[in-house]
């Protein structure tokens, strides 16, 4: 028969006010002892919830001082913890916990406490974690977090390169899930001005990565390219609150400036001449769309039903978007509104307004390409169940290899726009007209970047309006050749990754760098 007392396990709220076991053990405690120094102090980052037992537990004189930081929002959940502190551990300061400390001492850190208070021991760990060394700082430098899907790195890649910035990739996946190995190793080589990612590609849940960045004297923004409020379901610490964050639905401005961001800034989507004002090629099933009707795009995006596992949309709610017949976009605010859900962080309740915008996107998709009439759909099968005998549904096609030729060749692209970015653009919007194309669009709030006189001819608010509209502007008329020459014109001057490079220098006081 087994004795041994099993660890008493105190349950505390972390900072995102979820409930946390804070087990009372010696093995969850984790020592870095620097080899090269036979006397150093030892500084405890936490003590865990039985300070008292600590002498014991590591046998440590009780004639010799010991440091320790904690924070009250964890010390303050246990009744008489101050009280337990032994007599010979000091507080210390975050402040006096530098890089250039920790180097000089033996650091001892209570686990569990990390990851339920990220916001206040990440900074520490971070520090811990850089060591003492000098870094050469790499001016006109950015890092770029990329994956196997590396959609607008190209693009920003190469708007960075052409501002004369030097532009590094770097692997997101083992930054993210290790970075307090992997970081320190790239900043052995030197200090960048900018880690840039896209939707927290990069960045650990927790925030370390973001802390010994910001410790090490980087910048770091993330350019929230879908909704923000999806992505932030992965996010469990509210330093994402420091970042400086882009968007580009301007109407999540005031939505995370409310959940207590400090820096946003709206970034739309863009074209990139370099990929799409010439070249691509026609894909063997794609040699006959010359001036037809055509449109490119998936039916969900990836993992949609992974990500809304569990989420059901209200029955009143769909009702009202299934019977609707008037101008109302069911978009992500109208269901935020009428499902009641705040606030929008932390945690997963939000994922059931992104469940009924995207009801309603699929919905809306569905009835503008049943309304189009002859169209050939380039996508994923799940468009094959459309109630439209006349859409010809084929194979996906490569983004950069075939879509500018597909976009100069068709007489008109038609663009649907989805409800989890209630103001957001896609790429047609942009990559359309770069190419050559003309495009035929929902109306929607994003579109307010553009000028009227040219939004009002090719916009078109009720699925019954595509038909006819098509007909209209497919026809290589003088009008419409001006048209689609304006816009191309309006894209090239204001709406280029180039003009989003020059928005992110601004935003993040990165001019001077630029001129260096």
């Amino acid at each position: 028969m087994n004795n041994v007392p099993r660890p008493r396990h105190i349950s505390i709220r972390d900072e995102l006010g979820l409930a946390k076991s804070m087990p009372a053990d010696k093995s969850h405690f984790e020592w870095r002892v620097n080899p090269a120094l036979d006397e150093a102090p030892v500084i405890f980052l936490g003590l865990g919830p039985e300070p008292d037992k600590i002498p014991e537990w590591f046998d440590l004189p009780d004639n010799e001082t010991f440091f320790y930081l904690d924070t009250p929002d964890f010390t303050g959940q246990i009744d008489g913890w101050l009280d337990r502190v032994p007599a010979n551990f000091r507080p210390m300061a975050p402040e006096n916990f530098t890089v250039a400390s920790s180097a000089r001492a033996h650091v001892v850190r209570y686990l569990p406490a990390q990851k339920a208070f990220p916001s206040f021991y990440g900074p520490l760990t971070a520090r811990l974690t850089l060591a003492d060394r000098p870094r050469p700082r790499l001016t006109r430098t950015v890092w770029l977090p990329v994956d196997n899907d590396a959609l607008l790195v190209e693009e920003l890649a190469r708007a960075f390169a052409d501002a004369g910035w030097r532009v590094v990739r770097i692997d997101h996946e083992s930054l993210g899930k290790h970075p307090g190995r992997v970081l320190p190793d790239y900043l052995q080589e030197g200090v960048p001005d900018l880690f840039f990612s896209i939707n927290f590609r990069g960045l650990d849940h927790f925030g370390l990565g973001q802390a010994i960045l910001r410790e090490a004297g980087v910048k770091v923004a993330v350019w929230m390219v879908d909704n923000p409020f999806n992505l932030l379901t992965a996010v469990k610490t509210e330093a994402w609150r420091e970042l400086s964050l882009f968007v580009t639905d301007h109407s999540f401005i005031g939505p995370l400036i409310e959940n207590g961001a400090r820096r946003v800034t709206h970034l739309p989507l863009a074209a990139s001449p370099a990929l799409f004002q010439s070249g691509g090629t026609l894909p063997d099933h794609a040699r006959d769309i010359e001036g037809k009707l055509i449109f490119v795009g998936r039916s969900q995006f990836p993992d949609r039903e992974k990500f809304f596992a569990g989420e059901t949309v209200p029955e009143d709610a769909a009702a009202l978007v299934t019977d609707a017949t008037g101008p109302t976009r069911f978009d992500y605010h109208w269901w935020r509104e009428r499902l009641g859900i705040a606030p929008l962080w932390p945690g997963n309740r939000v994922r059931a307004v992104g469940a009924g915008a995207e009801f309603a996107s699929n919905l809306w998709k569905k009835r503008c390409l049943n309304a189009a009439g002859r169209i050939t759909i380039f996508g994923d099968d799940g468009w094959k169940d459309l109630d439209a005998p006349d859409a010809d549904v084929r194979p996906v096609v490569d983004y950069y290899a075939h879509l500018p030729a597909l976009y100069r060749t068709a007489g008109v692209v038609l663009n649907v726009t989805g409800m989890q970015l209630p103001a957001g653009l896609n790429q047609r919007n942009f990559d359309v007209w770069c190419a050559g194309g003309f495009l035929l669009t929902d109306t929607h709030p994003g579109l307010r970047i553009f000028p009227d006189e040219l939004v009002e001819p090719v916009a078109y608010s009720r699925p019954a309006d595509i038909h006819d509209m098509v007909i209209r502007r497919r026809e290589r008329s003088p009008e419409n050749r001006a048209l689609r020459r304006a816009w191309r014109e309006c894209i090239l001057r204001d709406h280029t990754y180039a003009n989003r490079v020059e928005t992110i220098f601004r935003a993040m006081n990165l001019l001077s760098a630029q001129k260096a």
